[in-house]
C-alpha cells in the first residue's frame, strides 16, 4: 500500500444511508500514464503521486493538496490542455461527509505541472444539498460535466485557460445520478440513474447544450457505476443492491441494448467502481466488501468471472473507492 497523506470519508451510522459513498473519479491517472491522483474526502485534499516503471508510487512534492471544498470525492484530468505536459484538472467537492457540518458543493479547478504539482484556479459553488458525483472533462474542449446526484441532473461548463469555471446547460434526469462515462468517437454521455434502475444516454451541441437521446431499464438494482471498452461497442454496469454486472451493446451508440446479465461472487457481494483493462481482456469490479472482481472479457464482449475474488486485506469496516487501471 501507498499512504495517502490523508484520509478517507467515513460511513454513516446508519448503514443505509450511503451518500457520501455516491461517486466515481476517486482515483484517476493522466492519460501519459505517468500520474495518479486520489481524493482524501474527509480530510480534504488531493493526493498526487508519480508512477514508476514497476507501478509504485511516489508522492509529488507538496502533497497533499488543499481541494478547495468539502469532501472531493471525483478527479478529472484533461493532460496536456495547455501544452507542454501542463494539464487541467476539475475536482468535486461533494460536500456529504457525515461527520462534517455541511456547507456549499462545488468543483474547483487546479493547473497540474509536468511534474504532478497542483496550483488551484477557481473554484464554482453549487446549491446546498446538491452532492454532485463526478466530473468528466470532454476531450480537446475544455468543457466538463458534472454529475449532481442529489439535483437529479446533468450539467455542462466551460473551463477556460486560466481555470475559471462558467456553467452552459443543465439537464434535468429521471432521478439521482452517480457515475457516467464519454463515448470515444461521439458526443454520447451514458449515465447511472440508479434509484430507477435506468441508463441515461445524453448528447450536447458545439455550445455544451445537453439532450437526451433516451432511456433504458436496467435488470440490476441500483446501477451506480459504468465503464466502456475502448472501442465505445461495449457499456458495463454494475448494480450494488442485486450484486450484478451488465454487459450492453452499443452498436447503436444512442440506444444501448443490453447483452448479458451476471451476478457476481460471494455472499453478499457488493459491485461498485468498474474499469476495463488497457487490452480489453478484463473487467475490474471494485466491492465494498474489500475484495476485486476479475472477469474475462470474451471477442464479443460477454463476461465470465472465472477468478477467484482477490482480498484487498482492509482493516475492518473498511470501505474500498475509486478504481483506476494502468498496464506496465
Amino acid at each position: 500500500p501507498f499512504p495517502t497523506g490523508g484520509t478517507g470519508v467515513s460511513a454513516n451510522p446508519d448503514p443505509n444511508v450511503d451518500l457520501q459513498w455516491d461517486s466515481d473519479g476517486e482515483v484517476t491517472i493522466n492519460s501519459a500514464g505517468n500520474y495518479l491522483f486520489a481524493v482524501n474526502g474527509h480530510s480534504d485534499n488531493i493526493s498526487a503521486f508519480k508512477i514508476g516503471s514497476s507501478g509504485g508510487l511516489t508522492p509529488v512534492v507538496g502533497s497533499p493538496y488543499p481541494s478547495g471544498g468539502s469532501q472531493p470525492a471525483s478527479i478529472a484530468i484533461d493532460f496536456n490542455a495547455l501544452g507542454n505536459n501542463v494539464s487541467l484538472m476539475v475536482v468535486v467537492n461533494k460536500d456529504s461527509d457525515p461527520l462534517v457540518t455541511a456547507t456549499n458543493p462545488s468543483y474547483t479547478s487546479f493547473k497540474v505541472s509536468s511534474t504532478g504539482v497542483l496550483t488551484q484556479d477557481s473554484s464554482y459553488a453549487l446549491p446546498a444539498g446538491s452532492s454532485p458525483a463526478q466530473a468528466l472533462i470532454e476531450p480537446k474542449s475544455n468543457n466538463f460535466f458534472g454529475m449532481e446526484f442529489l439535483s437529479s441532473q446533468i450539467s455542462s461548463y466551460k473551463l477556460n485557460q486560466k481555470g475559471a469555471i462558467t456553467p452552459l446547460s443543465s439537464l434535468a434526469t429521471l432521478g439521482p445520478v452517480v457515475g457516467a462515462v464519454l463515448h470515444p468517437t461521439v458526443r454520447t454521455l451514458y449515465a447511472t440513474l440508479p434509484t430507477v434502475h435506468t441508463i441515461g444516454t445524453f448528447t450536447w451541441n458545439s455550445a455544451g447544450g445537453l439532450s437526451l437521446f433516451g432511456n433504458v431499464n436496467d435488470s440490476g438494482m441500483a446501477v451506480c457505476w459504468d465503464a466502456l471498452n475502448a472501442a465505445g461497442t461495449r457499456l458495463y454496469t454494475a448494480e450494488t443492491n442485486s450484486s450484478s454486472v451488465t454487459v450492453w451493446d452499443l452498436t447503436n451508440t444512442k440506444h444501448p441494448i443490453q447483452l448479458q446479465h451476471v451476478t457476481v461472487t460471494g455472499t453478499g457481494a457488493k459491485p461498485t467502481h468498474t474499469r476495463v483493462d488497457p487490452t480489453g481482456k478484463f473487467l475490474y469490479v471494485l466491492d465494498r466488501t474489500a475484495v476485486l472482481h476479475v472477469f474475462d472479457i470474451a471477442s464479443d464482449g460477454t463476461i465470465a468471472e472465472n477468478h477467484t475474488p482477490y482480498n484487498l486485506e482492509l482493516p475492518a469496516n473498511t470501505v474500498p473507492l475509486g478504481l483506476a487501471v494502468l498496464m506496465k
